[in-house]
């Protein structure tokens, strides 16, 4: 019963923080006027051909898809606990892949950052599923905080 418990509560927190990932970008035009006014701009932006709003056109629909992906995991408990993990691992995968198929600078960065606390996430899941170490889940407070910082950050930048 234990398990099941566990593996809910970390699922629920898991989907809830993928939704903070599933805003879309704005308008193109709001955007090229913001970032023209905006002369705190970073310097790096113009070291790659690739705009803030191209690279967001990019990487929010790849997280859309993944965090759409998380609706398929398992958290009845009617599977193995690796299972679950693996189901996880797989979301995980998808926001890595997003991050790496960018190459502006600030995008890449504020995906990665979504990725590695996602990737925290799964570590916990797997710690408390899997090797059934309950004292883990003590983690889920301070990785939900991060995952809600760096999904809100990546959402600021692609909005």
């Amino acid at each position: 019963m234990n398990r099941r418990i566990a593996a809910f509560a970390i699922a629920t927190v898991a989907v809830l923080g993928l939704t903070g990932c599933s805003g879309a970008a704005s308008d193109d035009t709001s955007n090229d006027a913001a970032d023209s006014a905006d002369s705190s701009a970073p310097a790096e932006e113009t070291n790659t051909d690739q705009s803030v709003e191209e690279a967001c056109g990019i990487v929010i629909p790849k997280l859309q898809e993944a965090s759409a992906a998380a609706g398929d995991i398992d958290t009845t408990g009617a599977t193995d606990p690796q299972t679950t993990v693996d189901q996880f691992n797989t979301v995980v995968d998808a926001f890595g892949d997003a991050a790496d198929s960018v190459s502006n600078a600030e995008v890449k960065d504020a995906t990665t950052a979504v990725y590695e606390d996602f990737g925290a996430l799964s570590e916990v899941l797997s710690k408390v599923l899997v090797e059934q170490d309950m004292s883990a889940a003590s983690e889920v407070g301070t990785i939900t905080s991060d995952m809600t910082t760096s999904a809100t950050a990546l959402q600021e930048l692609c909005s």
